[in-house]
C-alpha cells in the first residue's frame, strides 16, 4: 500500500463516525494507519531520492 492509502484508511475510521462516538480502540487503529502512512511516505522518499540518482 501506498502513503496516501494508509492515510485514507486513517481519515475514514476517524471521519465515518460523530466523533463523540469514537471510541478508544478505533482511534487506536487510525493511529496505526497514520502511523504505517508515515513510514511508507518515508520509504517511499528514499526510493525516489535512490532513483534520482
Amino acid at each position: 500500500m501506498t502513503s496516501t492509502e494508509y492515510r485514507a484508511r486513517a481519515e475514514q475510521l476517524l471521519t465515518s463516525q460523530h466523533h463523540l462516538d469514537l471510541d478508544p480502540a478505533v482511534v487506536e487503529q487510525a493511529a496505526v494507519w497514520a502511523q504505517l502512512a508515515t513510514a511508507a511516505a518515508i520509504t517511499e522518499t528514499a526510493a525516489e531520492k535512490a532513483e534520482a540518482h
